[in-house]
């Protein structure tokens, strides 16, 4: 049976009821009127549901979508908190944990169909287990099956290896808005490409099949440079079928360029160095940056320090660990289990590959001119990755070509949301393209202009499918109705 709380919106102290004892924690939550709950994994993004539900069957989760009196809208589906935005927001409704939709239901004929809320991280360990792997390459483990194949995505890609797991979807299965199922598969091509970015808006994805492959590995080639000599390396690169990554340290003047070749696995395989480099920039990086500012008071001698400390660090793994051949699972790691202050925060904008050099120049001359202006700078490196040409859903920020992605990191505090704010402006004036639910304090005018007609055909047909906004929230109403 479904597990379920239910939320005081009245006063200070919440009533909690589950029909399980072993359902007393939910997520970060503290059930109660006044402090909401926490739903997303950097614990920014609060909201006070109604009701949290967590189905165990198909048939409880249509009733939830379908019993309108029972369960109040707004009604989202959630996973493992990924998301860095407020997109699984909904105050006054009902929050659906999809957690229990955890099995991997079939290893098929170059495929998997598995629960949404299987865990990628554990879908990429069972498939390694078997040669096989997933068609992307996510570096991300804590985040749900269900999450990745309705929404934008972004990771370094390589030949044989897309840059958003959304495009690897095949099939999927759905509670429509009505409390109807829905099965869309790969015969029903523009069908699917409109779930590949629906974004639960559309329907309650509880089951999703993914196209795999055999496993193949990858080696990877560093160089470090002053950001001046970087237009002149990326010049000379042949990015087709080639894995681009950039690390950029506007006030510093460095960056470092990443280069990932795919290439047949070999017997032997380091796949500890991959794996260490990922837990370096997903947790230490953050937890030394969030030290550094509660020990040194004056930011900019803190930035300076930061920025060569870990520049230094990445220049020195580079030489001591020289690549060798790795499993592409080797980058995909659950998340570290720091406290709330060691952790950081990132903001995604995606720009043509053509004009990318260019486009670096102006964002680091924005960054120290807001420096200049406001006091306030990233405390973290900004990184690029290389997305190829990617049509494959209604909303993807790689539709019309190749492009790179700007993912802004920081440890936030005081400034981070202003900053944001002049960023978006930035980013939208440069032709850049948002990614709905990773771009942080998004307008619905920047939305519009990066997606354009693509973003106006989601909203017709939003409207024609869900005419009670069953499924919308607060964060999606002013994007797309």
């Amino acid at each position: 049976m479904a597990a379920y709380y239910v939320c005081s919106m009245a006063g200070v102290s919440g009533q909690y009821w589950a029909r399980t004892s072993s359902e007393s924690d939910y997520m970060e939550a503290t059930i109660d009127g006044r402090k909401g709950m926490s739903i997303n994994w950097e614990g920014s993004a609060i909201t006070r549901p109604r009701l949290v539900v967590k189905p165990e069957r198909i048939s409880e989760l249509v009733d939830i979508v379908k019993n309108e009196k029972k369960y109040p809208a707004p009604v989202r589906a959630v996973g493992f908190q990924h998301s860095i935005t407020r997109c699984a927001v909904a105050d006054g409704g009902t929050i659906i944990d999809m957690r229990n939709f955890n099995r991997i239901l079939e290893f098929g004929q170059g495929h998997v169909r598995v629960q949404a809320g299987v865990r990628i991280y554990d879908l990429v360990k069972a498939l390694s287990s078997r040669g096989l792997q997933l068609c992307a390459c996510p570096e991300f483990g804590d985040i749900s099956a269900g999450s990745v194949a309705c929404t934008s995505n972004r990771y370094i890609s390589s030949r044989g290896i897309l840059g958003q797991i959304s495009s690897t979807v095949v099939a999927m299965k759905l509670v429509t808005p009505q409390g109807t199922k829905l099965d869309v598969t790969a015969k029903q091509p523009d069908m699917l490409n409109i779930m590949r970015s629906s974004f639960g808006l559309l329907g309650i994805v509880y089951e999703v099949t993914f196209a795999v492959r055999d496993k193949i590995g990858f080696v990877v080639e560093r160089r470090q440079m002053d950001l001046d000599e970087l237009s002149l390396a990326m010049a000379g690169l042949n990015i087709d079928g080639t894995g681009v990554r950039l690390t950029l340290y506007p006030f510093y003047n460095k960056a470092q360029l990443e280069i990932r070749h795919s290439v047949k696995l070999e017997s032997k395989t380091r796949q500890w160095v991959p794996s260490l480099r990922a837990w370096g920039w997903n947790c230490c990086m953050p937890f030394v940056a969030q030290l550094l500012k509660r020990l040194v008071p004056g930011s900019g001698l803190r930035g300076k320090q930061l920025d060569i400390l870990l520049f230094q660090a990445q220049k020195r793994f580079a030489r001591l660990f020289h690549e060798r051949t790795a499993e592409m699972s080797a980058v995909c790691l659950p998340r570290c289990r720091l406290p709330k202050w060691g952790r950081c925060t990132y903001t995604t904008w995606a720009f043509p590959a053509d004009d990318f050099p260019l486009l670096i120049e102006k964002y680091v001359a924005f960054c120290r001119l807001y420096k200049r202006a406001h006091g306030f700078r990233c405390d973290l490196p900004t990184q690029a990755v290389f997305v190829p040409k990617d049509p494959a859903s209604l909303l993807s920020y790689a539709a019309d070509g190749n492009v790179f992605t700007l993912d802004v990191f920081s440890t936030g505090g005081r400034g981070w949301d202003d900053f944001l704010i002049d960023l978006n402006l930035f980013c939208s004036a440069n032709g850049g393209v948002p990614l709905l639910n990773q771009t942080k304090l998004l307008s619905q005018r920047q939305a519009v202009r990066g997606l354009g007609r693509r973003l106006m055909t989601f909203k017709r047909l939003r409207r024609n499918v869900d005419r009670n906004n069953r499924l919308s929230s607060t964060f999606y109403q002013p994007l797309v109705g």
